[in-house]
């Protein structure tokens, strides 16, 4: 009886195999090319992307080329006096810096030479307790 129930069990899975084997191997192929498909795709679409970034700089900058050649004398004195302003106004505050940090070490400076003093004297006293 046990022979019987493996010469069975054979068989069924004589028949069965090629019934799933089949499709599963179609399956497989089918979603690899599905795969390397998106691959190349996925490729194309990012080299026309860097070809669209590539081709909007050079008209921003063709743009930006137009507008210097093409500015009027007026626009271009503005735009000069806009620098210069801003200039200004980046020297102000430098100055403002400056004597903020002038103001902040003279207020520190007391106190660093206090400290300074009561190292060397307590180096003075180190130095006495050790030679006693």
């Amino acid at each position: 009886m046990e022979n019987t129930f493996w010469e069975s069990l054979r068989t069924v899975l004589a028949v069965v195999t090629p019934l799933v084997a089949i499709p599963l191997t179609v399956i497989t192929f089918y979603l690899r090319s599905l795969r390397e498909h998106q691959i190349t795709w996925h490729a194309e679409l990012v080299r026309r992307f860097e070809a669209i970034e590539r081709s909007t700089a050079q008209v921003r900058e063709t743009v930006i080329q137009f507008e210097r050649d093409y500015t009027t004398k007026e626009e271009w004195l503005r735009e000069c006096m806009l620098a210069r302003q801003t200039l200004e106004n980046l020297s102000k505050t430098a100055v403002k810096l400056e004597t903020s940090m002038d103001n902040i070490v003279s207020n520190v400076q007391p106190f660093l030479t206090a400290a300074g003093k009561l190292l060397k004297e307590n180096e003075r006293a180190e130095r006495k307790r050790l030679s006693e």
